[in-house]
């Protein structure tokens, strides 16, 4: 069920954290989907009207858009609430909407998000997206850009050019068509290098953004919310903007991997929620640690403390001071060969309960 989740090519895994920032433009959701294969889709049509094109000399710096009182009706007062989301692919499972139900039920209520991932050339909606709408969450969509794997020669070029101009005017139909709130998460971890086609490039990424945006906009799409996440590593972000104009939210991806180095869920996105605090709401797109029971002597604290401590933070600094409006768990044992469950550990699982249970997730107490 859900979007195929589209496995991602080799990355270089430091702490990363996907946060989300929003403007008055858009619309609200985090989501997961199933580990299928994605739908396969024709060669792109061409356009007879293509987008208007203009590649910036540099990209727009982010500037603060108010106070959080200006964000969007739909969404939470961040001092009060946050959105719950989550992805889910999990060995054994019966099914996508089975595993998430499970969750569910032990927190209970229902998760606010679920993300979905696509490769550019995977027809938008799979069966998924309905189901997820059923069940009362909302899809945040991943949309990889051309060449994300490394088999796969195709670059912005493609899209700069207009020679994609009709294959984007036909998914941004088939997002308007599907009538409901999304979040589309386009083209993420820009400044990785992990996604050849569409890295490392700031120029090229923005023109990009800038004209699939705009071929949106000439399709009359309305029920989309612009998603723009960074890595967390590195910390050259504002390169990759392609300004407040196009953008509704402001996210980013991380985790704690005790391969690489064990990080808190603070120390990992305290600069980076600073940064942006004030401009839009933020969110956490995908998050997780692998640190399990822990190891002192290696400095790594134990996914129940990482947890812990991601709850206090989350309602006491994050969303109160910087206007983080949602946070998504990355709950998978199967997916780029870590075991990012929030069950990895029995006290990993209370500390996740005493999270979702708490009112300001949602939850209705313990």
């Amino acid at each position: 069920m859900g979007g195929s989740r589209v496995i991602r090519g080799p990355r270089r895994w430091v702490l990363l954290t996907a946060v989300l920032v929003l403007a008055p433009a858009g619309l609200a959701a985090c989501a997961s989907a199933s580990s299928s294969t994605p739908a396969s889709s024709g060669t792109p049509a061409s356009s007879s009207t293509p987008a208007t094109s203009s590649t910036p000399a540099s990209s727009p710096t982010p500037s603060p858009s108010g106070p959080f009182s200006s964000f969007p009706a739909y969404l939470p007062a961040p001092a009060s609430r946050m959105l719950l989301g989550t992805y889910i692919s999990l060995s054994g499972q019966a099914s996508t909407e089975a595993a998430i139900e499970q969750r569910e039920a032990a927190m209970g209520h229902r998760y606010n998000l679920q993300l979905t991932y696509y490769n550019w050339d995977s027809l938008f909606p799979d069966s998924g997206e309905a189901t997820i709408v059923a069940h009362g969450r909302t899809p945040v969509v991943t949309w990889y850009g051309p060449g994300k794997d490394a088999d796969d020669p195709r670059t912005l070029a493609e899209v700069n050019n207009g020679s994609d101009d009709g294959w984007i005017r036909q998914q941004a139909q088939a997002f308007k068509d599907f009538g409901h709130r999304i979040y589309l998460r386009l083209m993420p971890e820009m400044n990785g290098t992990w996604y050849h086609g569409f890295s490392g490039n700031p120029a090229a990424y923005v023109a990009a953004w800038q004209r699939i945006h705009r071929l949106f906009a000439q399709e009359a799409v309305t029920n989309v919310t612009w998603v723009w996440c960074p890595n967390i590593d590195p910390d050259d972000w504002d390169q990759y903007y392609p300004g407040n104009s196009y953008v509704d939210i402001i996210g980013v991806d991380g985790f704690s991997n005790t391969k690489y180095g064990y990080q808190t869920f603070e120390q990992m996105f305290s600069s980076f929620l600073q940064h942006y605090a004030g401009r839009k709401p933020l969110m956490i797109v995908e998050t997780a640690t692998n640190s399990g029971n822990g190891d002192a002597a290696a400095g790594s604290g134990s996914a129940a403390s990482f947890i812990s401590g991601m709850h206090s933070y989350l309602k006491n600094v994050a969303g109160p001071r910087y206007g983080l409006v949602a946070v998504c768990w990355f709950d998978t044992d199967n997916t780029d060969n870590f075991d990012w469950r929030v069950d990895q550990t029995p006290a990993s699982w209370q500390a996740w309960l005493s999270l979702a249970r708490d009112p300001y997730f949602g939850g209705h107490g313990s």
